[in-house]
């Protein structure tokens, strides 16, 4: 058993810190976007009971700095059973360029935030679609930055949303910000070597034209979780389209973390739901990541092996730091790296965990109970 949990932390381990400092050299090549055009742009944020949310939300899209008559918001009400919909159509009276859809009944075809969208985006006027929650808080800039990456050969562009709690933060919401930091990280990285691998919905710009060209979300609408990443990889593998990663420190859009390690729990569960869909190259390098991390856990029984452990769990440590110090120093985040030296010790288990718990358990997501795919599979 000895050398077959060494020679996994071995190859895996050199597996990993390869895809690590790939990822660290893609972050060197991402540049700014200089597209000068103006298009309409539709910006859809589904929202399922946001009252406490949606009002704050608005007010930071609705006063952007992109021209007011070159966008439009479109909230997408999805069955909230509180007063969402009655402040959308209140904020209406005041902004001629806000509407909003109310979706009463559960479609048993597709997962609901898609088909949020997709009800939202087939009303769009816009060719450029910007989506983003209804907890997050986009800066002025942030429709006119995302728009700038949007040559004639570019699909899809894919911002930075930190997970930001009210000060003080909690030991919770630090590690939250940090894994969220860390994510960004692989995003960027992966997005400038040219092998996108994730993105956030909180902070996506696609083009209608391209999204209808794949079916939209037909093939991937069963699964609960995706709207954002299994979009990403339809276009990359079904289109001759370039997908970029925005830099522009003004497409930032700051998202609300979850409040309690339940909330945090049934997340990370249902964004590891979908891995094993992912396509096979990808799915085989998550399949490798994870054995990885789980030899490193499983070398803890055995102590002769601590020598190995300790050699590559350093080596780990660093290439992932470096990774994540290149990315917070492009979004002026590096104060969150102070709690990395907590955080790479519990990276390990937290990865063991979720990533099986995704595949087998269940998950609750606006009140609701799921599993990873609407016929529960």
């Amino acid at each position: 058993m000895n050398w077959i949990i060494l020679a996994s932390i071995l190859l895996f381990g050199l597996f990993y810190i390869s895809i690590c400092i790939r990822l660290i050299l893609g972050t060197t090549a991402l540049s700014t976007g200089n597209a000068a055009i103006r298009p309409f742009v539709s910006v859809i944020i589904p929202a399922r009971n946001e009252e406490s949310n949606i009002g704050s939300c608005l007010n930071a899209v609705i006063h952007q700095t992109y021209p007011q008559t070159k966008f439009e918001i479109i909230v997408v009400n999805d069955r909230s059973e509180d007063h969402t919909g009655d402040i959308v159509r209140t904020m209406m009276h005041s902004s001629s360029n806000l509407q909003c859809i109310d979706i009463n009944v559960l479609y048993p075809k597709m997962a609901p935030k898609k088909y949020a969208l997709q009800q939202g985006i087939a009303s769009a006027k816009g060719d450029i679609i910007l989506t983003t929650d209804a907890d997050c808080r986009p800066q002025s800039g942030w429709i006119s930055s995302m728009v700038a990456y949007f040559e004639d050969n570019v699909a899809l562009v894919a911002g930075y949303s930190p997970l930001t709690a009210a000060a003080p933060a909690s030991a919770l919401s630090s590690f939250i910000a940090l894994e969220a930091l860390g994510l960004a990280s692989v995003m960027a990285g992966s997005f400038g070597a040219g092998l996108p691998l994730t993105c956030a919905g909180r902070n996506l710009a696609y083009r209608k034209s391209v999204f209808q060209s794949i079916g939209g979300f037909r093939a991937t609408g069963q699964f609960i979780s995706g709207d954002d990443d299994l979009l990403l990889h339809l276009i990359t593998e079904n289109t001759n389209y370039q997908v970029r990663f925005s830099i522009d420190p003004h497409s930032v859009v700051p998202a609300r973390p979850a409040g309690s390690f339940g909330e945090f729990s049934n997340q990370r569960i249902r964004h590891a739901s979908k891995g094993l869909h992912y396509r096979t190259g990808l799915k085989w390098s998550l399949i490798g990541v994870y054995l990885f991390n789980l030899s490193l856990l499983s070398a803890l029984f055995f102590p002769t092996l601590y020598p190995w452990m300790l050699l590559v769990f350093g080596l780990k440590a660093c290439t992932e730091f470096l990774l994540v110090y290149r990315t917070a120093r492009i979004f002026s985040q590096v104060r969150l790296l102070r709690f990395f030296p907590v955080a790479m010790f519990i990276h390990i288990p937290y990865v063991v965990i979720f990533g099986l718990w995704g595949q087998f358990g269940k998950f609750k997501w606006k009140e609701t109970r799921y599993s990873k795919t609407m016929t529960g599979g």
